[in-house]
Order: C-alpha cells, then structure tokens, then sequence
C-alpha cells in the first residue's frame, strides 16, 4: 500500500446522494470518495465484502487523477464488483 494514501476504515451513507462516503488522506488532503449504485443495505454489505478491494480502486483513481474539483471520487457498485 501506498503510505501517502491512506483510506480510512468505516464509512457514513449520505441519504442526499444515496451513496456510501469514504474518507481519505492523499499527500496530507483529504478527499472523499462516493460508491453509488444500490440502497443503502446493498451498499454496506459491498463496503463490508469489498473493502480491500475499494481501497485499492480508490487509490487507483487517485493515481490516475481520477479527482473532481471538489476534491471527490466517484464510484459505482459496478466499477467495484469488476474490479
């Protein structure tokens, strides 16, 4: 694993956007990446089966430059499943 990015355990559901938020540190910014694409008891069971996994498509992303102005990453349960 990368030490400059580091994906914090856990995340909230924002009912606003019905997606799962993910915190994460990347060369001391935080930055947050979203996981849309189910309801929010679909979404947990992902975060909890997955979470490896996220975390190396988010860093991934990362590296990529795959970063919104706002400092998000957006993600479906589609790119997660595939990864």
């Amino acid at each position: 694993m990368n030490q400059a990015i580091q994906v914090l355990d856990g995340f909230i559901y924002i009912e606003a956007t019905k997606a799962i938020q993910i915190e994460v540190m990347a060369g001391g910014q935080m930055l947050l990446c979203y996981i849309t694409g189910e309801d929010k008891q679909n979404l947990s069971t992902l975060y909890a089966a997955k979470q490896f996994e996220i975390e190396e498509l988010i860093e991934g992303q990362i590296a990529q430059d795959y970063v919104n102005e706002k400092g998000e990453i957006w993600l479906t349960t589609h790119q997660v499943n595939t990864f």
